[in-house]
């Protein structure tokens, strides 16, 4: 799948943000308020796009359960968070502690957040030495009885909050790990 013509639209009218793939366009789900300041009409899918979005469908083709059509919509989403998402402070307190994690591994993008009413896959697009952005990729997530996130919604969280993923699970040194603090 070639990239070179692809480039980001911003529609002012409906306020969405849109990926132009070819003879495509596809409306990217993010609503207008979590986007960026100022964001031009067009904008090229430049390089940095590019490496994200190739990044994340070699890691999703190896490790998720998502079918062709999923892991672009993902890919695409994934990339547009990157590029044009708001910085966003962590919103730990709608999940669960793991306290058995010293840390996270930096390679391994799979994990699941546990809402206590939900327990979901997701991937995590950025991530320092305290918090990690994770991209949603069920189709929904209960956060509380009020609040559900919907599919590619992206929510920070502090790293404690991670769990392993059963699409790919954690390296065998840190089962191991959590094995010697039960």
């Amino acid at each position: 799948m070639s990239v070179a013509n692809w480039q980001w639209l911003f529609d002012a009218k409906r306020q969405r943000l849109q990926l132009a793939m070819d003879d495509v366009t596809l409306d990217i789900r993010y609503p207008r308020r979590l986007l960026q300041m100022n964001l031009p009409e067009v904008s090229a899918f430049d390089v940095e796009d590019a490496s994200h979005f190739n990044h994340i469908r070699d890691y999703l083709e190896s490790y998720s359960h998502f079918n062709v059509s999923e892991q672009l919509q993902a890919c695409i989403h994934a990339t547009a968070a990157l590029h044009f998402m708001k910085p966003s402070l962590p919103q730990s307190w709608h999940f669960r502690f793991n306290e058995l994690i010293e840390g996270w591994p930096t390679k391994h993008q799979a994990c699941t957040l546990d809402s206590g009413l939900d327990c979901c896959e997701f991937l995590i697009l950025e991530q320092d030495e305290r918090t990690s952005l994770c991209l949603l990729l069920n189709a929904n997530m209960r956060l509380s009885p009020t609040k559900v996130m919907q599919q590619f919604e992206c929510i920070r969280v502090l790293n404690d909050r991670l769990h392993e993923s059963k699409s790919h699970p954690l390296p065998q040194q840190w089962s191991d790990d959590w094995s010697s603090l039960a």
